[in-house]
């Protein structure tokens, strides 16, 4: 845990700044290489001004959107649910997933959850393992690419088990021709907005000012997307702002995260903003800021909004922001689009579940409590919601 350093300004007063940008333009890179370029070095005022207007118009209460057939979630009582996570071993992927088991189980069905460490020859396995137990149901969790398990997926659809994807594809986006036929349902995620919004706190907090070294994954599905939307809105809204990107792979994250971060502040003194596309990935780079020495000198913004890292907004160290899914939301659309399939009920057939985004600073974290829960600083619109079209367990 780095050492606690003083409260940075507040980001409506951040958001008022007008700083000299630094010039340069974004390039995409698959390591640590610096992005490079040049710029007028102006801030754009009118770019600040919408980038504050866009991350203050996610940080309220969101509503329950979703519009689709009503039909008994009572159905799924019996059945037995297999779960495949991309890696148990993401704090944020586990939190989804143990609320998902608990609302299975209070409607009567079975969640079995395999446990894995990331490679597609687990996940390859787990499809295996749950088509020997007798599974009703399949589910590739958070960031499995479905092409990678194409045969897999095969030996599924022969043994007649059913197979959805959750909060892996980009909304409005679909699988490839290969894959597409090999699954049942799905549940997107805006991904890209969650993106554009990381890009929009960290021009307004700076004031447009933002030398960033951006962190992915690029083998999980939406990462390229996601990266690709935080620097075109760095493009749109701070022409002047200049952007990195360092690739670690997920199984990578504990051991490689810290170094690379450390390395990529000392090689740019300027760098005064790290952004992990997935929130699990800052347990790391936190690390590696304090080993940089630079803590209170570089703030911290990321997406998902796990528990544990809205906790570090809270405790005031390099955590400024997290833009949140509600995960207790995002188990209420997993065990909806499952419970469609498990009673042949009609599915939502874009994946759009309405999962919404609120963005979480220290001007509002105190909302999800003290420390910080899973479900909390949402509102509850989305029990009701789902409860109404399900009826009650």
């Amino acid at each position: 845990m780095p050492v606690a350093s003083p409260r940075r300004p507040s980001f409506r007063a951040a958001a008022l700044l007008l700083a000299v940008g630094l010039s340069a333009t974004l390039t995409a890179c698959s390591s640590s290489d610096a992005s490079t370029g040049g710029g007028s070095g102006d801030v754009d005022q009118a770019g600040v001004t919408a980038a504050a207007a866009a991350v203050k118009a996610a940080s309220v209460d969101p509503t329950f959107t979703l519009d689709a057939p009503a039909f008994a979630m009572s159905g799924i009582k019996g059945k037995k649910i297999f779960n495949i996570p991309n890696s148990s071993a993401i704090p944020y992927i586990q939190a989804v997933d143990d609320e998902s088991a608990t609302i299975a189980e209070k409607y009567g069905a079975t969640w079995v959850e395999y446990t894995n460490q990331g490679t597609p020859t687990e996940h390859s396995a787990g499809i295996d393992q749950a088509i020997s137990q007798g599974a009703d149901l399949i589910v590739l969790a958070q960031g499995i690419n479905a092409d990678l398990l194409t045969p897999a997926l095969q030996r599924a659809k022969t043994a007649g088990i059913p197979v959805i994807v959750t909060h892996t594809q980009q909304t409005g986006t679909t699988f490839s021709a290969t894959s597409a036929p090999l699954i049942a349902a799905q549940v997107t995620a805006p991904f890209n907005e969650a993106a554009a919004l990381i890009a929009n706190w960290s021009i307004a907090d700076s004031g447009g000012s933002v030398d960033a070294v951006i962190i992915t994954s690029q083998e999980v599905p939406p990462s390229n997307g996601m990266v690709e939307a935080m620097q075109a809105t760095l493009k749109e809204n701070c022409p002047s702002c200049t952007s990195k990107v360092v690739n670690v792979p997920t199984t990578d994250w504990a051991t490689k995260i810290s170094s690379e971060v450390q390395t990529a502040l000392q090689s740019d003194p300027e760098v005064n903003y790290v952004l992990p596309i997935y929130d699990s990935m800052s347990i790391y780079a936190q690390q590696g800021i304090t080993a940089a020495g630079k803590t209170g000198q570089v703030q911290m913004a990321s997406f998902n909004g796990t528990p544990d890292l809205l906790k570090l907004i809270q405790d005031g160290d390099v955590m400024a922001m997290d833009v949140g899914e509600n995960i207790s939301w995002l188990a209420y659309s997993t065990l909806d689009q499952a419970g469609r399939v498990l009673t042949g009920a009609p599915i939502v057939e874009d994946g759009d579940e309405g999962t919404p985004l609120k963005v979480f600073t220290d001007d509002n974290v105190a909302e999800t409590g003290t420390p910080p829960a899973a479900g909390t600083g949402y509102g509850d619109a989305y029990v009701a919601g789902y409860e109404a079209l399900w009826g009650r367990p």
